[in-house]
């Protein structure tokens, strides 16, 4: 059996490895962080509380898989001193006794009961199993989901980026004042304006940066969290089917090897074989099939993130050729100012002359 404090040793590695990262990258993380502080703060809170649900969520495994092993050792136990007790055995009992499971509640309820496991049934054992199944199913729903929000976290600080990139170019356009000979405060108006696009351009990067990146570790916390849960589930299923059968064995006794309760018990033992591998191989269409739907949903945000990132470049490219433009008006006309002081100098000079010569000939 695997001990699902293997699992938590991994994810505890790989937090540790995010948190150097992070701290390797603090100047560059930090002032994304604080280019919007508000939807950037929202989505490391919801990723610190998916981090620690998921965690939480393993560490319910482990008493669960103390028990059972607890359980089994006492039944080796018992099996080996035939029906003496001995203080092993006592305490085994006790330590099993000590330990109240929750998803397995049914199972201990049966393993309690002297004739509860001996009794129970093929179709039984697959409800109870099934029981089993489901609960670990649900422990995963709002992993999940946490999973889902911090990508559409990202995006919500995105598209906040790009209506405030949006609407501040258009604030920016209109209020230059073409009208104006003084040159220099319309390029201190215009640089001041332009100061609203990039800090909206910086709040869609870094919110898409947070959601996306808090979205990948929540999805590896939540992988080694299905792992150690199917691990979980396989075991138990094993446990069971092994013990079930044992105790069917003490029962009716095996009195002769051709008798046709041997062959029953046979029977039955194939079908929950097969039973077994039909659901391991159902599992896996059902991993398989939920890892393509989340590979499908990353691949769609990250062409939504690429078309963005798309229009944010071309709409710096038009910025780029507005302040061009601006420029290229502002010295053409600089150069038609000068030309026309040229013009008056020449128009003076020659009404001076003009008047010069009008005195002298008086």
């Amino acid at each position: 059996m695997t001990n699902p404090q293997r699992y938590l040793l991994r994810m505890c590695l790989f937090l540790v490895v995010i948190i150097g990262i992070g701290a390797s990258l603090y100047q560059t993380l930090y002032f994304a962080f604080m280019s919007n502080m508000v939807i950037n703060s929202i989505i490391l809170t919801a990723l610190v509380i998916g981090v620690i649900f998921i965690i939480r969520q393993n560490l319910r495994l482990i008493p669960e898989f103390q028990w059972m092993m607890s359980f089994q050792q006492l039944g080796q136990q018992s099996g080996q001193q035939a029906g003496q007790p001995s203080s092993g055995s006592t305490m085994s009992r006790r330590r099993a006794s000590s330990i109240k499971p929750r998803l397995l509640a049914t199972v201990a309820v049966l393993m309690n009961d002297p004739n509860g496991a001996a009794s129970l049934s093929a179709q039984n054992l697959r409800s109870v199993l099934d029981g089993v199944a489901v609960r670990l199913d649900e422990s995963r729903e709002i992993s999940r989901y946490m999973i889902g929000l911090l990508v559409f976290l990202g995006l919500l600080g995105t598209f906040w980026g790009l209506l405030i990139t949006v609407s501040s170019v258009g604030q920016v356009v209109s209020g230059i004042d073409t009208t104006t000979s003084n040159f220099d405060a319309m390029m201190a108006e215009l640089k001041s304006g332009l100061n609203a696009p990039i800090s909206g351009m910086a709040t869609a990067f870094s919110s898409s940066l947070f959601g996306l990146a808090g979205s990948l570790i929540i999805g590896f916390l939540d992988l080694q969290l299905g792992q150690a849960s199917g691990r979980f589930f396989n075991d138990v299923e094993d446990w069971l089917s092994k013990s079930i059968h044992f105790d069917m064995a003490q029962d009716k006794g095996f009195r002769a090897t051709s008798s046709p309760e041997f062959i029953t018990g046979l029977s039955e033992a194939a079908a929950n074989k097969m039973q077994e591998l039909a659901r391991t191989v159902a599992a896996g269409e059902k991993e398989r099939a939920e890892l393509s739907h989340h590979l499908r949903q990353l691949t769609a945000t990250l062409t939504k993130l690429h078309d963005g990132l798309s229009r944010d470049a071309l709409m710096a490219e038009n910025i780029a050729n507005l302040e061009a433009s601006l420029q290229n008006l502002a010295r053409e006309m600089k150069d038609d100012r000068a030309e026309m002081n040229d013009t008056i100098k020449m128009e003076l000079r020659a009404l001076s002359e003009a008047l010069l010569a009008a005195n002298k000939k008086g």
